[in-house]
């Protein structure tokens, strides 16, 4: 009887013993639940305690607002358009998309501004063959309001008969064509216009890859848009853009889209550093790298911009090589760098010619700049006005040689992709 009772009693305790263990490991484990869920709680929880607060985020963000303020009124919109005679066309299907937009006060398209497509249908019916039609848009920046001067690129307006301007506050005005200069692709167009606001150049020069740079324009018609980005490179004169032979081109990776082209590159203080240009890309579209003419460029042909004139530049003469091209030729001479160019010819009645430059000579220096390559003798030469005399420095047989050369003027229709004489009658 004893053995009996003491064999239930056993029972009992396995019995409580087993739901004591089941409640604890159930217990364990919502408990390490919630112990997971505190820990990861506190640590969101630290995290957003250590992001800046509305006061610092402020103070972050101060300055690219205050740049953003600062510049955006001085922004445009450049808006082209071209005279049409249907009557002097084969007959062509129009269509909504091929008419182009414009651009309203708010940035926003506006697919009516020039009225339906069979409105010009019906005019071409009713024997008016003449029409208006887009030509394309970019954008600009008044680099001298009480002139009413505004900077853009050649290739946004050289196809144009007519171009309005759209200043940030929504007023336009027609713009009148001052001067162009298809070689670093900049044109100057002026309007009549009160209470402008301008933008100060900067010197590009000064400029240093990692810099904080925005670029601001008109992508796709979408007024006042700001992007931000970095200086990526400098002195990229491998990429052809627009047929510009004056290259130089500063690379950022500031976002840069179609509409943005004559628009303002602007340094952390809001001053121009460059005007936006080109892309690289193979859709398109931004990929990430994007050309801006160096402010320099402006400052060099503005004056003759703002005349009326063409642009005077310095010419030599020469046909010339760069050292990274030509290594086997540069080491013939005794050069073991890369840097440099070599004169491959010298034109007769030249002011190479007439200083005795040679084939073969390898200009490594003009009035101290170092030359990396060929693009750095063509701006810098280019940059000189006429009658003005540089020193060139020289390897000429396997040693330097110190060379002074007066610069003449570029001669009609000169290239520097076609070197011609300076005599030479067109």
């Amino acid at each position: 009887m004893r053995s009996t009772a003491r064999s239930i009693v056993w029972q009992l305790l396995i019995y409580v013993v087993s739901a004591v263990v089941i409640v604890a490991v159930l217990l364990q484990t919502d408990i390490t639940e919630r112990l997971a869920y505190r820990v990861e709680k506190g640590r969101l929880r630290a995290l957003h305690e250590s992001m800046p607060t509305a006061q610092e985020l402020a103070v972050l963000n101060a300055s690219g607002r205050e740049v953003a303020a600062a510049v955006g009124p001085a922004v445009v919109a450049v808006i082209c358009e071209r005279n049409f005679d249907l009557s002097q066309h084969p007959p062509i299907r129009l269509h909504p998309d091929s008419l182009g937009h414009d651009v309203d006060t708010n940035g926003d398209v506006d697919s009516n501004a020039l009225g339906p497509p069979q409105n010009l249908l019906q005019r071409f019916r009713s024997g008016d063959s003449r029409m208006t039609v887009p030509a394309g848009y970019g954008s600009g920046f008044v680099v001298d309001a009480e002139r009413g001067h505004v900077i853009t690129n050649n290739h946004v307006i050289d196809a144009a008969d007519a171009i309005t301007v759209q200043l940030a506050d929504g007023r336009r005005f027609d713009a009148q064509v001052l001067g162009t200069d298809p070689k670093s692709d900049l044109a100057l167009i002026r309007i009549e216009a009160d209470d402008l606001h301008e933008l100060r150049l900067a010197d590009s020069d000064l400029v240093e890859v990692g810099d904080e740079v925005m670029a601001v324009g008109n992508p796709f018609g979408l007024s006042g848009t700001f992007s931000r980005g970095i200086i990526s490179g400098k002195g990229r004169s491998s990429v052809s853009i627009h047929g510009a032979e004056y290259r130089s081109f500063l690379q950022t990776d500031a976002v840069i889209n179609p509409g943005n082209s004559g628009g303002p590159l602007v340094d952390a203080s809001g001053q121009v550093i460059g005007v936006n240009t080109a892309i690289a890309t193979e859709t398109g579209h931004y990929d990430g790298v994007g050309f801006a003419i160096p402010s320099k460029r402006i400052v060099q042909v503005l004056p003759a911009l703002a005349a009326g004139r063409l642009v005077q530049r310095g010419y030599l003469g020469v046909s010339i090589v760069g050292v990274t091209g030509y290594v086997d030729w540069s080491r013939e001479l005794g050069w073991d760098g890369y840097d440099g160019v070599i004169v491959r010819e010298v034109l007769p009645n030249t002011p190479a010619a007439t200083c005795g430059l040679r084939r073969g000579d390898m200009i490594v220096e003009i009035d101290g700049q170092r030359l990396r390559g060929t693009a750095d003798l063509i701006d810098i030469v280019g940059a000189v006005s006429p009658g003005q005399s540089l020193d060139l420095l020289l390897w000429r047989e396997r040693e330097f040689v110190m060379q002074p050369v007066v610069v003449a003027a570029q001669p009609k229709n000169f290239s520097t992709r076609i070197p011609r004489s300076i005599d030479s009658d067109d």
